[in-house]
């Protein structure tokens, strides 16, 4: 075999072993890949607009329940959320009610108590927990809660922010100092009572990756003006928004649900 054989069919070697290690280096992020179709709803303790707070039987929670399904989310983020309250019915765990008719997992956490049980946010999702944190935020009207779910392959914020902007932005610096926690793709979902372009969205965006809709309102429900509703992603190498919306139903709560169909890398 004369010289110049020898250094071709070395070539033809080499650009096999690195055509394979390209090929595995793509299974590779193929299978770390994380796809997940992602819900933030504000669903108001069950009353759609004008709805009574102190009427139990106007909740309509088997309406949110077929709205929330309707998307047949991964995880889902939901904010204000009774437990067994008086105003609600004292035997009535919205979330437990949810959890069961999505035949989701259910974790709660409370922000506040009230007169018969709690008041708070809730995660449903198709995957248990590993664990679950929450950090209490100082509001304006009562205290908010940031709500830290952990999976297996990521890590699911829900947030219901004050009213006024100075605890927004200190919600938003809680927010960016919880994330330094966790490695892995963090999402965060919630009714941020803020506009885009308010300075606690920007401190956001400055950390992470908005993946909901960009200017679409999502409140009032019936008749909507403003964007307060928000889906975003953090500690990821690549993101790939298949689907995005915010979902017109001005019936079901103030708010209008957000959707994300995304892919993390």
């Amino acid at each position: 075999m004369n010289d110049r054989v020898r250094v071709k069919k070395f070539a033809l070697a080499i650009c096999g072993a690195l055509l394979a290690v390209w090929a595995l280096g793509g299974a590779a992020r193929a299978e770390d890949a994380l796809r997940l179709r992602v819900v933030s709803y504000n669903i108001q303790i069950g009353r759609g607009p004008g709805g009574s707070y102190s009427d139990p039987a106007q909740a309509h929670l088997d309406q949110t329940a077929k709205r929330i399904a309707s998307f047949d989310p991964c995880v889902a983020g939901l904010q204000e959320v009774d437990n067994k309250t008086n105003r609600s019915g004292s035997d009535v765990d919205q979330l437990g009610v949810l959890a069961e008719l999505t035949k989701m997992n259910g974790t709660f956490s409370s922000k506040i108590e009230l007169p018969g049980g709690e008041y708070g946010v809730g995660v449903l999702s198709k995957e248990k927990p590993i664990s679950v944190k929450k950090v209490l935020m100082e509001g304006s009207s009562h205290t908010r809660v940031l709500q830290m779910v952990e999976f297996e392959k990521f890590v699911f914020f829900n947030t219901h922010y004050p009213l006024k902007g100075e605890f927004r932005e200190k919600a938003s610096a809680i927010v960016n100092e919880q994330a330094k926690n966790y490695k892995k793709p963090i999402i965060l979902v919630g009714d941020l009572n803020a506009e885009p372009g308010s300075p606690e969205i920007l401190a956001l965006k400055k950390e992470w990756v908005q993946v909901s809709p960009e200017g679409v309102p999502t409140f009032s429900a019936d008749d909507p003006k403003v964007q307060i509703d928000f889906i975003f992603v953090r500690n990821a190498s690549a993101i790939t928004v298949h689907d995005a919306k915010v979902f017109d139903d001005p019936t079901t709560s103030d708010h209008r649900p957000v959707f994300c169909d995304i892919t993390i890398e």
